[in-house]
């Protein structure tokens, strides 16, 4: 597929924004979805002036708009809008992003790579789950949404159409593999599954055979990865929690990390978790604590976690450090056994 950018508006493309517009409109198309106003406007200049001015209407937030820009002819294929976070309105209907193809290069895969573009943008923004909506009959959009992992979450009625709601997570994150670790000059990673007694799932083993800088935790002075080091990942397809045993080079403990999650999947033969921010760490000593309480919390103020996830994040939390109390060394037992098992 030709290859697209993103690019802001500007007087550079006075000529082929007003062309873009004019295609819409002999289309018989007057609404540009994610345009913030050239379809109202209907004038390049003041439509890159209102964007370069910043302003933020009363109850909009604060967005970016770009042109999709295909490299080969320097031709506006679409049209993207990135709102920087949601307030209560676009959390029931707008979402984090609005797009439009141009009639003339639709079904051409361009909406897809368009969004994939777009997910980028909102990563740079912090973002962690991205909401996304379309009409349910409008088929090619949703196609795009679900082809960039967009899970549909449920079906509104807005207006009298009803919308489907998307959401695509951006906190994914597959079993480590240490040749995309910045740290790591070499390593390996091996995923086995197994169905026994004490665990059914897959473990993923992760070693750190040569690295060019010591993975640390400055305010513990704690060595989370070195010079053949090794991690064991644990990913029970029914748990809501992922559990990562750390090892130094000697296969004693460094620190047990479990990661609270909305999902455990799997996709392409690699385990994966979709993060919910809570952790819970567990000491070779026997020390227990939370992590990033402060980052659900700010998740669930931005709309990006609902109630429900939120205090089920909170009680999976709760639940698990009530399990493990005392119970440190039938960990090290657990994770102890299967690293040998899996060396």
């Amino acid at each position: 597929m030709d290859e697209l950018e993103l690019v802001i508006p500007s007087k550079e493309y006075k000529k082929e924004i007003e062309e873009y517009l004019q295609e819409f409109l002999d289309n018989g198309e007057p609404d540009i979805a994610g345009d913030r106003g050239l379809d109202i406007i209907k004038n390049a200049d003041l439509w890159i002036e209102k964007l370069e001015s910043k302003i933020v209407e009363d109850g909009k937030v604060p967005s970016t708009v770009y042109l999709t820009i295909r490299k080969s002819d320097n031709r506006i294929v679409g049209n993207i809008e990135v709102r920087h976070y949601l307030n209560e309105r676009l959390w029931r209907y707008g979402g984090h992003i609005g797009d439009s193809i141009r009639p003339s290069e639709r079904r051409k895969g361009y909406a897809t790579k368009q969004i994939k573009l777009a997910l980028e943008k909102c990563k740079e923004l912090g973002i962690d789950y991205v909401l996304m909506e379309c009409k349910k009959d409008n088929i090619g959009s949703a196609k795009s949404i679900q082809n960039n992992g967009g899970v549909l979450e449920n079906e509104v009625y807005y207006e009298n159409k009803l919308i489907q709601r998307y959401w695509i997570s951006l906190k994914k994150r597959f079993a480590t593999n240490p040749k995309n670790f910045k740290n790591a000059d070499d390593g390996s990673l091996e995923i086995r599954s197994f169905n026994n007694p004490d665990f059914i799932g897959d473990i993923a083993l992760v070693k750190f055979n040569k690295m060019n800088k010591p993975l640390m935790i400055e305010e513990k002075n704690l060595c989370m990865a070195n010079d053949n080091y090794k991690w064991l990942e644990f990913y029970d397809y029914n748990s809501k929690y992922k559990l990562t045993a750390m090892y130094n080079e000697k296969n004693e403990n460094v620190e047990w990390y479990f990661d609270i999650a909305r999902k455990i999947g799997k996709e392409n033969g690699i385990p994966y978790e979709d993060d919910l921010y809570l952790d819970v760490v567990v000491t070779p000593k026997g020390d227990l604590e939370y992590l990033d309480e402060d980052e659900l919390e700010d998740a669930y103020n931005r709309f990006e976690v609902n109630e429900e996830e939120y205090k089920m994040a909170l009680k999976n939390a709760e639940d698990l450090i009530n399990r493990l109390k005392g119970k440190t060394e039938k960990l090290k037992e657990f994770t102890d056994k299967y690293l040998k098992e899996m060396l």
